[in-house]
């Protein structure tokens, strides 16, 4: 190659030695005289045979593999015609010989490091160095960067546990999906057993720079061994009423993770009080020792307690966020429901076995959550604290006189309302609760906001109080003291072709309440009557609560 670069520089030397001089150099002119001979010459070499020669002189000795000759012609000719560079370029090795050692630059060294993901106790990836593998290696080498690729890709968190699925267990149980109300309570009266797998699943709204907000519960799961019961009441008019017995009912027992705020979720939205609720981290603590001293805390998450008792991993990705409002559900989402619901009885199984064997008791009563309980200790709670401000106001007040004039003198009885003179049982047994801000306060004529003041008193409120609406009172009739159903209210308020919805009888009645206190009514039957509405509970709860002596 460096024969036919001298060659080539040979031929366009004098051309370049025109060019660069100017007209009436004498370069230029040495430069025509030898132009002016060659042309009169009769065999002038052209530039492609000196090319041609010089490669068939030399091609033989290049396939031979001996390069002396080669080396000295080029060294020769380069001598010849050009003076050698300060630093010449190092021939490619293809070109020269075993014998030959020419220097190679030396490259440059940079290490490339494989992060290894290696698995931490609380799930998360911790980069860590491989085997340092040189540039010029995988430069050099491709199958090295092909090693590095499965060093990467076998150092990646393998999950060394099957899935869970229901659908590996004998007998495998029926995934039985309902939007319907009457459907799901025939359906849920099929389930048997003493203990049912339990789960709830709702929509959670994210906004940026807002408090996520939790939607009313879309979908509870019930389980047994042989059928896995979803039901979508966010699908229904109000919650079934055969459900809500089972979730109610103390001989049942309800399993799952986190279960008890499942079931201050189900009062939150529908007013139910769940009872004999099991969390399996407390029983697993109660039963197992290693498990008692693996984990410090009763609450543990499905996905530990599962991968503990059933040597399988819970499945928890983007299906969990998904929306479970949407009609129907996708085979995604009644997977994973199933399998939430399902796994918690097969734990609870496998738990009773570990239980056999070490001889321990299991007390679900004891282990269990009562919500119903609950709400009762803290209505007494509340009552207690009523009558202990009552007495304390009692003994600080100061005597009253017996000389009161007439005008200060209370209103005769006769002046109230007709409605006072008879009360019902419940509600004369019961203590009306001190005004609180609720969902729809009340509102006096001439009263001041809340907290400003304190409220009037009874004869200047008797005098002053707004009075029920006519149509709000009409339905306040029909359900007290006629009794009629909420369908046959709805069409008496307006008509049997178009009547009134739900939720807005149900209103009509609370706010009728709500502007005469005096008003008798049954607690158990105003619960059971907001409750036939989906939404009705949600709306009207932190009002009945309050007049049921709930505190919080």
């Amino acid at each position: 190659m460096m024969a036919m670069a001298n060659a080539l520089k040979e031929t366009k030397l004098p051309t370049t030695l025109c060019r660069m001089s100017p007209p009436s150099s004498p370069s230029r002119a040495r430069v025509r005289s030898a132009s002016q001979l060659a042309g009169t010459s009769h065999n002038p070499p052209p530039l492609k045979s000196r090319l041609l020669a010089t490669l068939d002189a030399e091609i033989s000795q290049w396939l031979s593999g001996s390069d002396a000759s080669l080396k000295d012609s080029a060294n020769t000719r380069a001598a010849k015609s050009v003076p050698p560079a300060a630093d010449p370029k190092p021939i490619h090795p293809f070109f020269m010989g075993s014998q030959t050692s020419v220097p190679k630059p030396k490259p440059r060294e940079r290490s490339k490091t494989a992060p290894a993901a290696t698995t931490t106790s609380k799930g998360k990836a911790r980069a860590q160095p491989v085997t340092v593998i040189l540039e010029r290696d995988i430069e050099n080498h491709p199958e090295g960067a092909m090693e590095v690729d499965d060093q990467d890709a076998a150092a990646e968190p393998v999950i060394s546990l099957p899935l869970y699925s229901y659908k590996d267990y004998t007998p495998t149980p029926a995934v039985v999906y309902t939007p319907d109300e009457e459907e799901a309570n025939d359906l849920v009266q099929c389930l048997k057993g003493p203990a049912l797998g339990f789960d709830l699943e709702w929509v959670v709204t994210f906004r940026r720079g807002k408090t996520p907000m939790s939607h009313r519960t879309a979908l509870v799961q019930l389980s047994d061994a042989r059928m896995i019961l979803l039901v979508q009441v966010s699908a229904m008019k109000k919650f079934p009423q055969k459900v809500k017995e089972i979730i109610e009912n103390q001989d049942i027992i309800k399993l799952g993770a986190n279960i008890k705020n499942d079931g201050q979720k189900l009062f939150r939205d529908f007013g139910i009080l769940a009872r004999n609720l099991v969390e399996l981290g407390a029983l697993a603590r109660h039963v197992d020792p290693s498990f008692a001293s693996a984990h410090k805390r009763s609450i543990v998450s499905l996905a530990k307690v599962v991968e503990a008792y059933t040597q399988k991993s819970l499945d928890k990705g983007k299906v969990r966020t998904s929306n479970w409002e949407i009609q129907p559900l996708s085979q995604a989402q009644k997977f994973y429901a199933a399998n939430d619901a399902h796994c918690a009885l097969m734990v609870y199984n496998r738990l009773v076995a570990i239980a056999a064997e070490n001889g321990v008791v299991i007390d679900p009563i004891a282990l269990g959550a009562d919500l119903a309980k609950e709400y009762q200790l803290k209505q007494a709670k509340a009552a207690n604290i009523a009558a202990g401000r009552a007495s304390a106001s009692s003994t600080s007040a100061p005597p009253t006189s017996t000389s009161t004039p007439p005008a200060l003198a209370p209103a005769p009885s006769a002046a109230k309302p007709p409605s006072s003179a008879a009360p019902s049982s419940s509600s004369s047994s019961r203590p009306r609760p001190a005004s609180t801000p609720y969902s729809r306060p009340l509102v006096f004529a001439g009263e001041a906001p809340a907290g400003t003041s304190s409220r009037p008193a009874p004869s200047t409120a008797a005098s002053t109080r707004e009075h029920p609406r006519p149509q709000h009172l009409r339905a306040y009739n029909l359900w007290h003291h006629r009794d009629m159903p909420l369908p046959d209210i709805c069409a008496a308020l307006r008509s049997k072709d178009n009547p009134l919805a739900h939720s807005t009888v149900i209103s009509y009645v609370v706010r009728a309440l709500q502007a005469d206190p005096a008003l008798p009514f049954s607690m158990e039957r105003l619960k059971a009557f907001v409750q036939l509405e989906g939404g009705s509970w949600e709306r009207h709860r932190e009002w009945i609560l309050q007049m049921d002596g709930y505190s919080k």
